[in-house]
């Protein structure tokens, strides 16, 4: 889910400061990552192997496979480091803010970094190839994933020692609008919608979302989350 990278871009002025054999190693895995994508999206996920990833990235296959468990890791890598990032920011955010205010922060700063002129493809989430009937479980597995992995970082963040079905259901909340941003129903449904309009219309329903996932933020408000 590359646009929110973005914003993160003056990690690139701490790279001098970094040793060459890590560039060189970051430089293999965004290689290989690269030509899996496009090859995934020329091709088709089960019709691309390894080993044409390996030739086209210009490594082995023991080198892929020393940098991602799978193909399908591969075909998820965007997917998780987007997770990465949402996590940070929820953990990164000043005293003042809530959960909630810190994902609609993230969420807005998402939407503003999209190119208008080019929404559909630049929407982070599905990609064409995850289509295939052989990632559907992959698929519905990612979501689970990022509610998981959110809900054990509020709760070690929030000092809660103990299993909160609360901060469940506040994840639980925080992707079920990722989860429709970056759905191919998502995107058939902008489709229709005149280019000009669009931008708009994902605004609107960003708007929208937020608006009914408040209570968020109104709960954390009576409580000692903060």
């Amino acid at each position: 889910m590359g646009p929110i990278e973005k914003n993160m871009n003056s990690e690139s002025t701490m790279l001098v400061k970094i040793p060459l054999r890590i560039r060189k190693k970051k430089k293999t895995e965004e290689t290989i990552l690269s030509v899996a994508k496009q090859l995934f999206q020329e091709k088709g996920y089960a019709r691309v192997t390894v080993p044409e990833i390996a030739d086209e990235a210009d490594v082995s296959v023991k080198t892929i496979f020393n940098y991602f468990g799978s193909k399908e890791e591969l075909a998820f890598q965007e997917e998780v480091q987007f997770c990465d990032q949402l996590i940070l920011h929820l953990l990164s955010r000043n005293e003042n803010q809530t959960i909630f205010e810190s994902f609609q922060n993230f969420l807005w700063t998402l939407i503003q970094s999209i190119d208008p002129d080019h929404l559909i493809e630049s929407l982070p989430g599905f990609h064409a190839w995850m289509d295939d009937p052989i990632l559907e479980q992959r698929y519905l597995l990612l979501w689970e994933n990022y509610e998981k992995r959110i809900t054990d970082a509020l709760q070690l963040e929030l000092g809660k020692k103990e299993y909160d079905p609360v901060l469940r259901v506040i994840a639980c909340q925080i992707v079920a609008i990722l989860k429709t941003l970056g759905s191919k129903d998502f995107k058939n449904y902008l489709k229709p919608i005149p280019l000009a309009l669009r931008y708009r219309a994902l605004e609107k329903w960003t708007l929208g979302s937020l608006e009914l996932i408040s209570g968020i933020r109104n709960h954390l408000q009576k409580t000692d989350f903060n």
